[in-house]
């Protein structure tokens, strides 16, 4: 007796979740950016002494101290921080030099997704929000003092809200977090992975900046609101400057 043959049903690869055109996954990442920026604004310009409460978790009223501030395995997770943001920006330093000084030889040498324009946007967006944005402008001129350094926590100085001009910080001042934009700046990374590795690389940045903004608030350094907003500020002008920069690229090939 012969059998029956039963035909096999094939699903095409990605038939069960088709991949997001480019345009609607640019916009949906603006839309959780710009929608986590008027969340956590709103809720912690509202509600300002929230900062207070969450900070009020790492000090140590008895001893009037941040407990956390001289912990080696929280210095070592900023040190790592440091290193990480240093050896990437030196790293597309040597690329763009490398195109410029010697494009055929980078033409040939370099995989696709270490381009020119690959090189520029991730230098730009270290210059634009970590150096311009964070501190070449907040942190000098933001006014607001950082946890050590106001009345409910030792200091001298009177709290305000992350939004207020009107603090009595001189310099280097709490708003916003200049390690948390160096550890989201990473993002600029991360979109340049390859599509089926760029989810798990977004993914692995978040988590790294939570943990280094977890720090800075656990030590003492900066409130919820100055890191989360940072990010924020950080993730936006990764989006605009890879419109700007990549984008146009990516229409042409």
């Amino acid at each position: 007796m012969s059998r029956l043959s039963v035909p096999s049903l094939q699903v095409p690869a990605g038939a069960l979740a088709p991949a997001l055109p480019p345009r609607r996954r640019a916009a949906l990442a603006l839309a959780a950016i710009l929608g986590t920026g008027v969340v956590v604004g709103l809720v912690f310009g509202l509600w300002p002494r929230l900062d207070l409460a969450v900070t009020s978790l790492a000090f140590d009223p008895a001893l009037r101290l941040f407990a956390y501030t001289y912990t080696p395995s929280l210095q070592a997770i900023r040190d790592v921080n440091d290193t990480i943001v240093r050896a990437v920006a030196i790293s597309a330093g040597v690329i763009l030099i490398l195109w410029l000084a010697a494009p055929r030889v980078a033409a040939a040498r370099l995989p696709q997704a270490l381009s020119l324009r690959a090189a520029l946007f991730v230098l730009a967006t270290l210059v634009v929000a970590p150096g311009l944005i964070i501190n070449g402008i907040l942190k000098p001129f933001g006014g607001r003092p950082r946890p050590i350094e106001v009345t409910q926590f030792g200091g001298t100085l009177d709290f305000v809200p992350w939004w207020s001009p009107f603090g009595r910080c001189d310099s280097n001042c709490s708003f916003a977090s200049g390690e948390m934009s160096s550890a989201m700046w990473l993002l600029a990374v991360a979109v340049l992975l390859p599509p089926r590795w760029r989810p798990l690389g977004i993914v692995a940045v978040l988590a790294w900046a939570l943990a280094v903004g977890g720090v800075r608030i656990a030590m003492g350094g900066h409130f919820t609101s100055d890191v989360l907003m940072s990010a924020v500020i950080t993730a936006l002008t990764v989006w605009v400057l890879h419109a700007l920069i990549l984008r146009p690229g990516e229409r042409t090939a």
